[in-house]
């Protein structure tokens, strides 16, 4: 949010495609929860006016270089979230297999069942893991042109030699998110 008002604010997204990165400490204004920390170091890269997957794979790229500069073993994990569009029918379909099994669910998912069912599928409670291991993938239900950028996205990666594996149960709870999203998972640091 800080880069977008100082975008906005200095005007430099008139006619310009900026790539921003920033780097140092940041604080939690909510509670903390369990391995997360009131304050974190964070590095963050923003592209903005560039919608097209070579933009997710330059980002993606840009990460596996600066991981392997480092010397950080790590996996690449792919999801797609496809539009707040084709989102909201995958909603439906997946609050209709959950239902029947909300008894089963973690308190927490119990909560969060009606509200954003989606963070159902990343929960890690083994019950929860279990029951979302039979959800129906969003992969499945996205709109043509989330499915043709997602394709686009790993023929990118696949071309530069980025291995990666799709994790159809990697998803975000805010609704800024929109088609890619990603993690590196990393065994070992802690």
């Amino acid at each position: 949010a800080g880069v977008v008002r100082a975008l906005i604010e200095h005007g430099a997204l008139r006619g310009q495609t900026p790539r921003l990165y920033y780097m140092g400490p940041m604080f939690r204004h909510e509670r903390p929860q369990r391995g997360r920390y009131r304050q974190l170091h964070q590095l963050g890269v923003e592209f903005f006016g560039i919608a097209g997957a070579s933009a997710d794979a330059e980002i993606i790229a840009l990460s596996a270089r600066l991981l392997a500069s480092a010397g950080i073993p790590a996996q690449l994990q792919l999801n797609s979230l496809g539009t707040p569009e084709s989102r909201a029918g995958y909603r439906e379909i997946l609050l209709a297999y959950l239902r029947p099994h909300a008894q089963q669910l973690c308190n927490d998912c119990q909560e969060r069942l009606e509200r954003n069912p989606l963070r159902v599928l990343d929960c890690k409670i083994a019950s929860c893991q279990e029951i979302a291991r039979g959800a129906p993938q969003l992969l499945q239900h996205l709109d043509p042109e989330s499915a043709a950028h997602f394709v686009a996205l790993q023929e990118l990666l696949q071309a530069m030699d980025i291995a990666y594996t799709i994790n159809p149960r990697l998803v975000r709870g805010l609704d800024y998110y929109h088609r890619t999203v990603f993690e590196w998972v990393a065994d070992g640091l802690g």
